[in-house]
Order: C-alpha cells, then structure tokens, then sequence
C-alpha cells in the first residue's frame, strides 16, 4: 500500500531541489497556468522559471511567500500527476503543511485555479505577522528524545509544538518566549535552526485567520478521488467541508507529522511513502519515527521511467 507524502514551505531552500523537476511538461503546464491566474486576476506578471532563480532569501520574503507557496504546489502537482501516469493513484495522500495544497489539488477536491488564486488573495491580509514571532526547529541530540516533561514546559511557556519525529520538533511562537527555548536548548545540547520568520502552526497566527474565515467558507471543495490523511488531526479526511476548515486550521495548529505516520503504517497497513518533493526533507525524518517502511523519492522513480523508455 502506497502513500504520496509533499513536504512543506522549506521544499524550496536549495536551489538543487528548485530546479529538480522544472524540466517536465506537468510542472511547465502547471506554472503557465498559475502565471495566467496571477496576470487575469492580479494584474501582475510572473515568470516562475525567474523566480525560482532568485536567492532563497528573496523567495522567502513576506512579500514573496504566496508565490514560493505557488511555486511549490505548482511542481509538486505536476510531480505527483506524472507519477499517476506511470504506477496509478495511491492509497494514500498526506502533506506537511503547506503540502497539505498539492495533495488537495491533486486529489481533485480543490481545483489548481483556485488554490492558486486563493492562496494569493487570503495571504496579502498578513502584513506585520513577522513582527509576531517565527518558527525555529529543535533536534535533540541523536538517540535520544524530548520527554513529557519537555512538552509540559513547551506548553507553560507558550509555544506551540509541531512533533515531526520524536526527536525534531517545529515551534512556533512569540520571540520572547522562542528566547527560553534557546536558552534551555543550551543546557540540553538541543540544536536549534531557524525555519521561518513568522509563526505558522501557531495560535499565534489565528487573528490573521480568522479575518479570512468567513470568505475562505465559500470556497468550492469535493470529495476527493484520492484518500487523504491529515497530518494534523491524523485522521482520514473524507467530507469536503472538513478538508475546507483544515486549510485554515493547520496554519494556526501544530502538525502531528510523526503520529500520522505511524497511524498510516500501523492502522492503515501502509508500507511504501513515496516524498514527491522537491526537498528531500520528509525522507530524513521517516529515519527518527519508529516505523519500518520502504520510502522512495519521487525524482529517483521518474528517473527510472525516463531509462526505461530510453531502453525500450
């Protein structure tokens, strides 16, 4: 049994991981169609192929994050439709984070146009959200993992904690309280790397949210072809409405990423999690959550049809 597994906002970080999949025709198609919704409904023109060549730091601007989250869902659709073509649908779809968009577009239950144009639309309403706080990642030293005394003083000091694996945790959270962590990360040897410069998978997020709450209801979503699973809640997600409210909930709370990946292998008998990518980052993680699976790239697979074509 198979799952598809998209990675989040950090999918672009290496320029290597930008330009892995630009070459196909599915991610072409699909970076045409996100420059025609931004140019008919936005009255600006991008280039992506531009874009993608631009330093990471400028992608990563406030000012530039809808269309890094673009970008991606962009390539990760195109990787995942040409993936279709040559093994079928999966079981399985769960992404991390912003990957929750390509595995809903794909899916069919939420349309590539309108994600693009709203995800566009919703973010322009989140000037000032870096002045907030951002989102550091935590790993423990090798072998050993954070306790439940270690939440229990995540959650008195008020961050809020995404566990990816037992061992590397995303927090989200104000800068003074990000501040105790560091602190504390000292005397634990934690290594702590910065993620993004504003709180994501936080309550620190939600008066941002909730601006756009009564819009975002409007917007169209079906029942999707394809299973998917939350990697916040760690539940299938089958109503429309409830996929819906989750594109808005799990900017504001945290992503259970390692329990819903034991979940699938140990409920839902999954045991092969291909990473669509770009970034390889996903794969790194299945190493720390105990689990025994077979994880396969989705650039590696590709490769592999392009031979045997070349073969044949």
């Amino acid at each position: 049994m198979i799952a598809f597994i998209f990675p989040g906002l950090n999918a672009l970080l290496r320029k290597v991981d930008r330009n892995r999949f630009t070459h196909l025709p599915e991610v072409q198609e699909h970076f045409s169609r996100a420059e025609k919704v931004i140019a008919e409904r936005f009255g600006q023109h991008v280039s992506f192929k531009e874009f993608l060549n631009l330093p990471a730091e400028e992608i990563y601007a406030l000012k530039n994050i809808s269309l890094a989250a673009v970008a991606i869902c962009c390539i990760q659709v195109g990787v995942a439709l040409r993936l279709r073509k040559q093994i079928g649908d999966p079981q399985w779809v769960m992404g991390c984070s912003l990957g929750d968009l390509a595995r809903a577009v794909f899916a069919e239950c939420y349309s590539f146009e309108d994600a693009v144009y709203n995800h566009i639309w919703f973010t322009q309403k989140i000037d000032g959200i870096d002045k907030i706080g951002k989102n550091i990642g935590v790993l423990a030293p090798r072998g050993q993992n954070f306790t439940a005394a270690d939440y229990q003083w995540f959650e008195k000091i008020c961050v809020d904690v995404s566990c990816l694996t037992p061992r590397f945790l995303n927090i989200g959270g104000r800068y003074k309280d990000l501040l105790k962590v560091e602190e504390l990360a000292k005397e634990k040897n934690w290594n702590i790397i910065d993620i993004l410069n504003y709180p994501v998978h936080s309550r620190y997020i939600l008066p941002y949210v909730q601006v756009v709450a009564s819009e975002f209801a409007t917007v169209n979503t079906y029942t999707p072809r394809v299973p998917i699973f939350s990697s916040v809640s760690a539940q299938a997600l089958e109503n429309p409405d409830v996929i819906k409210a989750e594109f808005l909930l799990c900017i504001t709370q945290a992503v259970q990423w390692s329990k819903a990946i034991q979940c699938l292998v140990n409920e839902k008998g999954v045991t092969r999690f291909i990473n669509i990518g770009p970034c390889k980052s996903l794969t790194g993680l299945m190493k720390d959550i105990p689990v025994t699976v077979e994880t396969h790239e989705a650039s590696d697979l590709l490769l592999q049809s392009v031979d045997l074509e070349i073969v044949q």
